[in-house]
């Protein structure tokens, strides 16, 4: 597997980890232990997560994406690789095939190498121009999902997309909690003066943060 594979598969899990939740609709209390700043996923430079003093977080995964022309319209190509370490040739992309439908944009996994058909990920404008059917560079926010806009992809004109999860945290003691519009998880922390680690409830360390 190769690196920008491993760092797209990082994402998936995180994202998978911060969507296994269950929780409830009622008000997010303020954290009683308040984190504050900026830390890099280790191993990476382009995964953040960003803690706010107001009890929000926002975890970012940058990248750049394109688009090229498929047997069935447009597809869009994302590269979430460290494009501040990797040559433009070493990037590795995930292919999506591009489908308009009404306010919803669909995205469907696309490769040679898969025959199975894929669920697609609808898309939901939130701001800017909708220009993924368009197979141009545009700037444009569209919500991940229907459950509110806890998950987000961000492009830019530019040529440069983010991923982009807002979460609420509540700290207490060496407890975490991680919510947002899905749900909520649990979790152990460690927390030093240049380092977090988050850990799942046997004590195993899930993610391990730098501060920037």
């Amino acid at each position: 597997m190769g690196k920008g594979s491993a760092v797209f598969l990082i994402l998936g899990f995180l994202c998978a980890m911060l969507l296994s939740g269950c929780g409830s609709s009622e008000e997010y209390p303020k954290s009683e232990i308040i984190f504050e700043g900026e830390y890099v996923l280790e191993g990476t430079e382009n995964i953040e997560f960003i803690f706010y003093k107001d009890s929000t977080l926002k975890v970012v995964q940058s990248g750049v994406y394109e688009f090229s022309k498929g047997e069935n319209g447009n597809l869009l190509r994302i590269c979430f690789d460290d494009t501040s370490r990797e040559l433009p040739e070493d990037y590795s992309y995930t292919d999506y095939q591009v489908e308009q439908k009404g306010r919803y944009v669909y995205l469907t996994f696309f490769s040679e190498n898969v025959e199975e058909e894929q669920q697609p990920m609808m898309l939901k404008l939130l701001s800017g121009t909708d220009g993924l059917a368009g197979g141009e560079y545009f700037t444009g926010t569209y919500q991940i999902g229907r459950d509110g806009d806890s998950y987000q992809y961000i492009f830019s004109e530019d040529g440069t997309v983010v991923l982009q999860i807002k979460e609420r945290y509540y700290a207490k003691d060496d407890s975490l909690t991680l919510s947002d519009d899905s749900g909520s998880t649990d979790y152990k922390y460690e927390l030093t003066d240049e380092q977090m680690k988050i850990n799942n409830l046997m004590g195993e360390t899930i993610l391990s943060l730098r501060k920037k």
